[in-house]
Order: structure tokens, then C-alpha cells, then sequence
């Protein structure tokens, strides 16, 4: 049975109802000569990819034959700048004048967007420069974008654990032009008398994220495995969220899907992998948590938390110890086949190079703090070969590293083995 699907042009933005079935179909636009492939209404979107796994790629859209219609300008090398003439006295003939290069700015910057998509080209723009600075923060740092105004109290009790822990759950309400600013934020505090400055504050975000969008941290959700432990074992823990969480799921269309993911991967990277979030949860310590100690702020995680462990140790210099659980440690070349595909290069611009800026494996001359490294030698997900050469390459930069080792998969040895020793080697 046909399913009815509306469809908007790529070109023309025009949108037009088509009927689809269960094999791909090929349509054009009436009005702009477009062709493009429209996925079939079942069983060719496929599944969103799990961690790390960069299989599902959009559909590509393709002009029709002989289109003319408005594209972005292709960018030209500049020609190789010559020295000015030396012109003798003599009076030399007058030469026609090109257009203006003020003109041709002013035309590719307003006009042809403008040509190219209406009003929304402009909206797009204004956008763009809104986001710009947080662009840069993998290689400004962290002073890139600015802090929140204000950071919220720790609000009232969420849960109470038969350990006697206690969470709070913390919503910031910022701006979405300012990265970090919206995170929200689960506080666990251990039971017992809690003196100012007393405590170690460990700082742990979700897991589960291929590293080009981030994940949330929701009132009421039950995700405490690798959390509870640390305030169980008497310090105060933070886990945070990460700008760029997916709102969509598997149920959503390649279109949608595509949307939505072009918008969540701009914030993630935007909040510089989640450094920024990692620096507000600090901040946050700093101003709203009197019982910790600023001097023993530790951050941990597994998987791709670990890889957001690594990176906030690398730039965040309050941190005073690092541990990763089963980290994918080179992400140029754990990513090399998305990073490569150009239909993924222009839908998610400069991805190139935030994977760069992002591996851990690039940062093994920034890391100040001590790190404990723990990996299976049986994960089937990042291989433990991968974290032996991660480890020799810290000892070869003498940097200060623990390498803990346990048989077994990528996630039941760190609860079983990874975190309570982790937690001995954060009391040392």
C-alpha cells in the first residue's frame, strides 16, 4: 500500500506530496527540475547506529540533467600575488576596471544566499555567526565561550538510596547560542555529616554517544551503575549532560533523522565535545557545592564518557585525576570511513577536523593530571590493543598513567573490576 510522504525539494525548498512504497523511488521537482531518490516507506531507513558505529549514512540528492538553477559559489585559489608596476612618467593607457571587490563580497555573502534560500539563507547567516564562537573551542580552549550567568541551587532531594545517598536533579536555563548553558545535571550526595571542603567530586557523563552528538540526563531515569558507587564510597558525584542530544529515534525518517542530526552534531561540537559541559559541572561545584574539596575535582567515565573523561582532563586544568573505562583512543582512525565520505563531510562540516581535535590519542602532550586507564582484553569494541599503544605512547611522553587490565567484554569488567579499583586508586 502506497504511503503518502511529504517531501521538500533540496534546491527549491519546494514542498511536494509523493507516494512511496516498499522500494525507493526516484521523483523531480515540478518546479526546479530536481531529481532526487526518496527512500522506500519501510525497511530502507535501517536502525539508528549504535556507539560508535557510523553505518547509516542519509540519502544523497542529485541535480537533474542540464539544472542551472542558484548554487553557492565555488570557492577559487586566490591568484599568486605580483608586485605593482613601475610606471614611467609617460602617460600609460587607461585600462577597463573589473567589478569592485566590495561588490562581489556583497554579493556572495547576501545576495546569493538570499537567491538561494530566501529568507532562510539570511536566518542562516545570522545563525552562523551567533554559533561561531563556539567553533573554536577544541582549539582555543575552554575560555572560548564564555560562562553562564548564573548557575541554579541544588533544589530538593530526587531520590534517596538504600545506601543513604541522596540525588538532586539540577536544570540550568540558558540561551541556545551560548554552549553549556541548558545542561542538566544529576548531583549525588554521600550520607553522614558533610563538612565544607571535605569531600572528592567525581564528574561522570552518560555513556553511549558515537562522539558526534550528545546525550541528556532526564529527571527520573534510573542510570546510577556507574555513578552510585563513587558516592557510595563517600565522595560527591556529578553527571552531567552533553550539548547536542538526540530528540528523534529509530521510529524518525531518513529526512528527519538527517535534520536532526546535522543540528545535534553543530551543538556537540560547538560545546567542544563537551568540554564546556564538563567546565560548567566545575563551576557549578565551585559555586553551589560548599562540602567539596576543589582540590581533589576527578572526572571518570566508560566507553565514549571515557573519551569525554580524557578530553576534559586535557583541558581542564582544575582536574586532578582521570580515569577511562574502555575509551576508543584514536578517532581519526576508529572514524576514518565516515570522516572520509564526502555526503558526510558536507552534511556535517569540518567533521575532519573536530575527530582530530577530539582524540585522545592528540592530546597526550596536554595531560597534566594523573590518569588511570582500565580496558578488557576481550572487548569486542575497541580493541585492547588499541589501549596498550594509547598507555605506551603516555609512558614514552613520561606521563603519569596507571593501566588496569581485566578478561571479559567492553562494559561487565568495569563495574566488576574497573570502578572499584578506580575508586582506591582516587583515595590514594
Amino acid at each position: 500500500m502506497p504511503e503518502q510522504r511529504n517531501v521538500q525539494c533540496v534546491h527549491c525548498q519546494t514542498l511536494l506530496a509523493v507516494a512511496v512504497s516498499n522500494q525507493m523511488v526516484q521523483i523531480r521537482c515540478p518546479k526546479c527540475g530536481t531529481l532526487m531518490n526518496i527512500p522506500a516507506s519501510s525497511g530502507s531507513v535501517g536502525s539508528i547506529p549504535d556507539e560508535f558505529d557510523f553505518t547509516r549514512m542519509p540519502t544523497t540528492f542529485e541535480p537533474a540533467p542540464g539544472y542551472v538553477g542558484p548554487r553557492p559559489p565555488v570557492p577559487q585559489p586566490s591568484p599568486t600575488r605580483q608586485a605593482s608596476p613601475v610606471w614611467s612618467s609617460a602617460r600609460q593607457p587607461t585600462k577597463r576596471r573589473g567589478t569592485p571587490t566590495w561588490v562581489i563580497l556583497v554579493i556572495a555573502l547576501v545576495v546569493m544566499p538570499i537567491v538561494f534560500c530566501g529568507v532562510g539563507g539570511i536566518a542562516l547567516l545570522i545563525y552562523g555567526a551567533k554559533r561561531a564562537a563556539g567553533t573554536q573551542v577544541l582549539e582555543k580552549g575552554v575560555d572560548a565561550v564564555p560562562l553562564p550567568d548564573s548557575f541554579p541551587e541544588l533544589g530538593p532531594i530526587e531520590q534517596t538510596f538504600p545506601s543513604g545517598v541522596k540525588s538532586h536533579f539540577v536544570r540550568m536555563v540558558g540561551t541556545d547560542s551560548v554552549p553549556g548553558s541548558q545542561m542538566t545535571m544529576r548531583v549525588y550526595l554521600p550520607p553522614g555529616e558533610l563538612a565544607a571542603q571535605s569531600l572528592a567530586c567525581v564528574f561522570i557523563t552518560p555513556a553511549g554517544t558515537p562522539l558526534i552528538h550528545g546525550t541528556r540526563v532526564e529527571l527520573g531515569d534510573d542510570y546510577h551503575d556507574e555513578t552510585l558507587p563513587y558516592a557510595e564510597a563517600g565522595m560527591v558525584v556529578i553527571q552531567y549532560s552533553l550539548d547536542g542530544a538526540m530528540t528523534v529515534g529509530e521510529e524518525a525518517g531518513e529526512w528527519e533523522y538527517t535534520r536532526e542530526l546535522q543540528s545535534a552534531y553543530r551543538k556537540f561540537r560547538d560545546s567542544g565535545a563537551g568540554v564546556i559541559n564538563g567546565r560548567n559541572a566545575i563551576e557549578f561545584a565551585i559555586q553551589r557545592l560548599p562540602m567539596v574539596d576543589p582540590k581533589k575535582f576527578y572526572t571518570a567515565g566508560h566507553s565514549s564518557a571515557g573519551n569525554v573523561s580524557l578530553l576534559l582532563a586535557a583541558y581542564e586544568p582544575r582536574v586532578a585525576r582521570c580515569a577511562a573505562y574502555a575509551a576508543a583512543y584514536d578517532l581519526e582512525i576508529r572514524m576514518s570511513d565516515m570522516t572520509s565520505d564526502a555526503n558526510t563531510r558536507r552534511l556535517l562540516p569540518g567533521i575532519q577536523d573536530f575527530v582530530s581535535q577530539s582524540s585522545p590519542l592528540n592530546h597526550i602532550a596536554d595531560y597534566r593530571c594523573p590518569l588511570w586507564v582500565f580496558h578488557a582484553t576481550g572487548d569486542k569494541n575497541v580493541p585492547y590493543q588499541d589501549a596498550k599503544t594509547f598507555v605506551a605512547k603516555l609512558n614514552q611522553a613520561t606521563k603519569r598513567v596507571t593501566f588496569y587490565s581485566a578478561p571479559g567484554d567492553h562494559y561487565g569488567p568495569m563495574l566488576d573490576e574497573g570502578i572499584p579499583n578506580a575508586i582506591a586508586w582516587f583515595k590514594e
